[in-house]
């Protein structure tokens, strides 16, 4: 009895703890199940990437069911084994360094890779850009995930590198110009470039240009060195370069890059030609912080927890199901009754 008293100011508490450690592991546990149901890995795998993902976001103070949807994420784009593992790293590093959202890098950082070939562009080495980008240029990093993804299809087939797009975003936002509309600008500026109208051809053309020429350039000496082709062969000609950028989008791009802010332009996409390692660069400055030390040792006791709410509920399970089951027999039983015995059972019960 008296062991049972002193129990009784500890049950609350460890009830709460025990629900929320079982909620947590739940929540993980669905993540990863969505994999194997809709994604189509196996089973065994997916268990081997679940301890990877926790693990990693151990270690870079994430939740691990934050990771456990980017990674569902991840594989839905088509990545699978150690690739998809190292794009999940890249992603929890980016966004504990302030990058933005893990599934929003993790967006980002795949439709590059997808876009560019995995082969030529790695996972890091997407990051890497996002990261350089966002330092570089005066854009959050939530929008600059959110909108890069129009412009990547267009400028891999075009030649232009993702430290381009990355460089000319971070360049654009400068001046004032949100990301979603610097991804947009670039994107009709690729566009008439690689398509021109008739009379964007013919304005060309007296130039001793064409669209087949400033493409082979642009894959040869970069996006910007063809922009300031086209800038030195203009000259004063307005009237010239709006019929090549006839849509206005791009012609307002044109002039946001190589404007009077052209020396900045160029200093960002000197700096954007070298990011290589910038995210563990930024993750390692973040890592020596005391709120990161913090978060990561609270994160760390909260992930025990819900390691330990999926043991706790692969245990409890089979009990909660008999419990469930008898409460469902105990009330199809009370609605069989007649309505007299129901009221006096309900008396005694309120008794």
């Amino acid at each position: 009895s008296s062991i049972g008293a002193s129990m009784q100011r500890f049950a609350l508490p460890l009830a709460i703890a025990g629900g929320a450690a079982i909620k947590m592991g739940a929540d993980f546990d669905k993540s990863m199940t969505k994999i194997k149901s809709l994604v189509g890995i196996a089973g065994d795998e997916v268990d081997k990437m679940g301890k990877q993902a926790r693990q990693m976001a151990i270690e870079t103070g994430q939740s691990s069911t934050d990771a456990a949807d980017a990674l569902f994420f991840i594989t839905s784009a088509g990545l699978k084994g150690a690739e998809a593992m190292d794009v999940l790293n890249a992603s929890l590093k980016a966004s504990a360094s302030g990058l933005g959202d893990v599934t929003q890098v993790a967006d980002a950082a795949t439709s590059a890779m997808n876009a560019y070939g995995s082969d030529s562009l790695s996972a890091s080495d997407a990051t890497d850009v996002l990261v350089a980008s966002v330092r570089e240029g005066k854009m959050s990093s939530e929008e600059l995930a959110g909108s890069i993804g129009q412009v990547i299809p267009i400028a891999s087939n075009m030649g232009v590198t993702f430290n381009e797009v990355g460089a000319t975003m971070a360049a654009m936002s400068r001046t004032g110009t949100k990301a979603a509309t610097a991804s947009m600008q670039l994107k009709n500026i690729l566009m008439s470039i690689n398509k021109p109208s008739k009379e964007a051809s013919d304005e060309l053309a007296k130039m001793g240009l064409s669209s087949q020429s400033l493409k082979q350039k642009i894959k040869e000496d970069g996006l910007l060195s063809t922009l300031e082709l086209l800038k030195e062969e203009f000259g004063q000609n307005a009237d010239a370069q709006a019929k090549v950028f006839g849509n206005a989008r791009a012609l307002m791009g044109v002039m946001d890059l190589l404007g009077k802010g052209i020396d900045s332009t160029r200093e960002i996409f000197g700096k954007m030609n070298d990011v290589q390692g910038d995210t563990q660069k930024a993750f390692d400055k973040t890592a020596e912080s005391a709120s990161f030390r913090l978060k990561k040792a609270l994160n760390t006791a909260k992930e025990s927890f819900a390691e330990m709410g999926a043991i706790l509920l692969t245990t409890l399970l089979p009990l909660i199901q008999d419990l469930t089951g008898l409460i469902t027999r105990l009330f199809k039983s009370f609605n069989k009754l007649d309505p007299g015995m129901q009221k006096f059972i309900s008396a005694i019960g309120v008794l």
